[in-house]
């Protein structure tokens, strides 16, 4: 599966504060932040939905982050 989610991230600082927190959710997540997009895209991939959780720990850091889309693939 892959999430797509518009976020406030806006500098290094900034994705180096998330980077522990988003690595600690599961083993297999593996995700980027394009820092140049105006919508800061946090793009994961992951073999089970997470959104929720992954939404929950950026906004609990202070951040803002909206799932903008959500794409199902067979393994």
């Amino acid at each position: 599966m892959i999430s797509i989610f518009k976020t406030s991230v806006a500098s290094s600082d900034d994705l180096n504060k998330l980077r522990p927190y988003l690595n600690s959710l599961m083993e297999d997540l593996r995700w980027t932040i394009d820092l140049f997009d105006s919508d800061r895209i946090l793009r994961v991939k992951s073999s089970v939905n997470k959104n929720a959780e992954i939404i929950a720990v950026v906004n609990e850091l202070g951040f803002e982050c909206e799932n903008l889309e959500t794409f199902y693939s067979e393994p």
